[in-house]
């Protein structure tokens, strides 16, 4: 998969400490929520365009154009649907060009291939802007909720951008709604040390998450998708993992991004609701990326499925979602089988739930965490042709040498989600005294930075969600 053009600074770099350092102490040593929004503008040009300025082109011209569209909505109101197609076009041909044109153009030649025709088409060959997926969501809602009349357009050209580009949320989500998060920029900030503790705590439990579980989880990972052909064991032991690594990445990311935000008196939404101990398909995507699942329930499926929905209008949104959903993921066929899957089990646990009784939870929570198992699979493998050599594994071959090397990889996996599942839990009773919680706080803090040091590497991984 092409890979995107690099950041400039990242949660994980150390760069990152004195920079949030610096903005932190530079925002609060100003009241006016003016100037703070100012900081916050060129505080998150820095971040993303450190590297690569002519990121900041697409973000502002995105900005721009989204502001200006929904307040073109309402000085002529006649020609709102116009203003909302300048907006879809505009921002999903940007999308389209950078993430997407190279992809239809080589399976448009290799079905043209399969025929006997032989066409070479151009290729764009384009470096894919890190986050671009994430903000064009995020600015589409505005103009969408305008066009509908669920929020009302910003006059304020700096709170809007403030939206689109704060530094924490801006190149993996959380997919902030204006109407949840305009608010809190439009809105003065005053400091609460309890808030800024709670910050803190969110940044230290997301840098366990991704350094000391997601990175060393990925290591044996990527080994075990190395092999040229792993056995079936092996496989699934590699494909445990991931399911551990891709939860502990992207919510380690969530968790630092959340974190960032409340230091500067911002509530970012929840993004994980323990996704694995879901049920049924439905509550495994209320559990899932919410923020992201929410947005397509709301902007694709229920327009899709229509204010009178019948099971046949369902089920096609069901499956215009989840492609969708797939290739919003990546530019390549593994993540529409990813969301083709996806949508199957969604469309057959509705039939089943309709014919028959739920299952009990301890059957219900096994079989679909089997199910997102298999899901991952998809979702990891981007080669085809390796994609059906693994399906069809047989887990009766297999040697003793193998077996070891499926239960290490395994057991490394379980580990890495105990430490999730404890890390997650982990909280100050509220029943304790102050100095007590402060005293337990601080030891808490002592023993993620602990871990965060012993297990970090002179080479640490981007996270996996930057390439979306």
């Amino acid at each position: 998969m092409r890979g995107r053009a690099g950041l400039g600074l990242s949660f994980v770099q150390l760069a990152y400490l004195p920079f949030l350092a610096l903005v932190l102490g530079l925002y609060w040593a100003v009241r006016d929520r003016l100037l703070q929004n100012v900081i916050l503008v060129v505080a998150s040009g820095v971040f993303y365009g450190w590297v690569h300025p002519w990121f900041l082109t697409l973000l502002y011209g995105s900005c721009l154009l989204d502001w200006a569209s929904a307040l073109g909505m309402v000085k002529w109101p006649r020609r709102k649907n116009l203003f909302l197609g300048v907006s879809l076009v505009g921002n999903l041909g940007l999308l389209g060009t950078f993430k997407y044109f190279d992809f239809f153009a080589t399976s448009v030649q290799a079905a043209l291939a399969s025929l006997g025709i032989h066409a070479s088409l151009p290729l764009l060959q384009l470096a894919l802007p890190a986050g671009i997926s994430f903000y064009t969501f995020q600015t589409l809602s505005y103009t969408i909720d305008v066009w509908r009349g669920h929020i009302a357009p910003r006059p304020s050209l700096l709170d809007f951008t403030v939206f689109v580009s704060l530094f924490p949320q801006l190149v993996a989500g959380p997919v902030e709604r204006a109407r949840d998060l305009l608010p809190q920029v439009e809105a003065p900030r005053r400091w609460e040390t309890n808030v800024f503790a709670e910050g803190i705590d969110l940044c230290l439990r997301g840098a366990v998450w991704k350094i000391v579980v997601a990175d060393t989880v990925g290591m044996f990972v990527d080994r075990v998708f190395l092999l040229p052909a792993p056995q079936f064991w092996v496989l699934w032991a590699g494909v445990l993992g991931f399911t551990v690594q891709i939860l502990a990445d992207f919510g380690g990311y969530t968790l630092i991004a959340r974190g960032s935000a409340r230091m500067i008196g911002f509530r970012l939404v929840e993004n994980f609701r323990s996704p694995y101990l879901a049920t049924s398909p439905a509550e495994f995507w209320r559990r899932w990326h919410v923020s992201f699942s929410s947005w397509i329930h709301e902007y694709v499926y229920l327009p899709v499925r229509g204010d009178a929905p019948t099971p046949l209008r369902r089920t096609l949104a069901t499956f215009v979602s989840m492609s969708v959903s797939g290739l919003w993921h990546g530019a390549s066929w593994n993540f529409v089988l990813w969301g083709l899957w996806h949508a199957v089990l969604l469309t057959g646990h509705r039939g089943w739930s309709a014919l028959r009784r739920p299952l009990p939870r301890w059957v219900a929570v096994p079989l679909m965490f089997s199910a997102t198992m298999t899901a991952w699979l998809l979702f990891r493998e981007h080669d085809l042709s390796r994609l059906v050599a693994h399906l069809g594994r047989s887990p009766l071959t297999t040697s003793y040498a193998e077996a070891a090397t499926a239960l290490a990889v395994a057991g490394i996996s379980a580990v890495g989600g105990a430490v999730l599942w404890i890390s997650g839990r982990a909280a100050v009773p509220a029943s304790l005294s102050p100095r007590t919680a402060a005293l337990l706080r601080g030891v808490g803090w002592a023993a993620a930075v602990a871990l965060v040091v012993l297990f970090a590497r002179d080479t640490t991984r981007d996270f996996l969600y930057f390439r979306f």
